[in-house]
């Protein structure tokens, strides 16, 4: 029986990829920093900004990244107009997890400011407690966010759930000793070492909405 529930963002519940490689065009265009634009594509979302920045542009120097990283917050965190979207299913669920009297949590590498953004959009106030990558300053990892998760509410491990679309989500789940489900929805054409290193995997929502014994309908 699970009863707490720790979501990815980026891939999981929403598909942000489109708005990503927009925001991401324009960070490069005003830093006059040329790419190759077949390198932007939905496989490289997932690591931290800084590490998404050099899989675009590999030989980029320090100083042309973190212009860049600045770059891409200023467009990306104010946008009003994003273009993401909530994968068919999701809200139901989340919605369905805590109408049962679940604990749901977010935890992502997506900075405070634009995930409030998010969550307002798509109107996602069901989350007990949601972890971004800055949350408290200085940057940590997923391990950390479902350490502190369990620690700051006393959560049964066993009882515990990630749920990602990358291989970094359930490996950090494993790290932190709970169950790690891989969300093969997400992105990423490979999805080979997610089903490997996961606990289970969810082909669909619905798949999902059956692994975590919630009983919704998901059209």
């Amino acid at each position: 029986m699970f009863n707490n529930f720790i979501f990815d963002l980026d891939g999981t519940i929403i598909n942000s990829s489109k708005e990503v490689m927009i925001c991401f065009e324009k960070a490069f265009a005003q830093a006059n920093y040329p790419i190759d634009k077949s390198r932007l594509t939905h496989n490289i979302i997932g690591p931290p900004l800084p590490e998404i920045v050099k899989l675009i542009a590999p030989e980029i120097d320090k100083n042309t990244l973190d212009t860049v990283v600045k770059n891409f917050h200023q467009i990306y965190d104010y946008e009003e107009n994003d273009i993401s979207e909530i994968y068919a299913g999701m809200y139901e669920l989340l919605f369905s997890l805590k109408e049962q009297g679940k604990r749901v949590f977010m935890a992502t590498y997506k900075p405070d400011f634009p995930t409030q953004r998010i969550v307002r959009q798509f109107k996602l106030d069901m989350f007990d407690e949601i972890y971004t990558i800055d949350k408290f300053g200085e940057n940590i990892t997923k391990t950390q966010m479902i350490n502190m998760l369990i620690d700051k509410y006393g959560l049964n491990r066993e009882e515990t759930v990630m749920i990602g679309d990358a291989p970094s989500d359930v490996i950090c789940a494993k790290e932190a000793g709970v169950i790690g489900i891989g969300a093969l929805w997400g992105y990423g054409e490979d999805k080979s070492q997610l089903i490997l290193k996961s606990s289970y995997v969810a082909k669909t929502i619905n798949d999902l909405s059956f692994l975590l014994g919630i009983s919704v309908v998901i059209n």
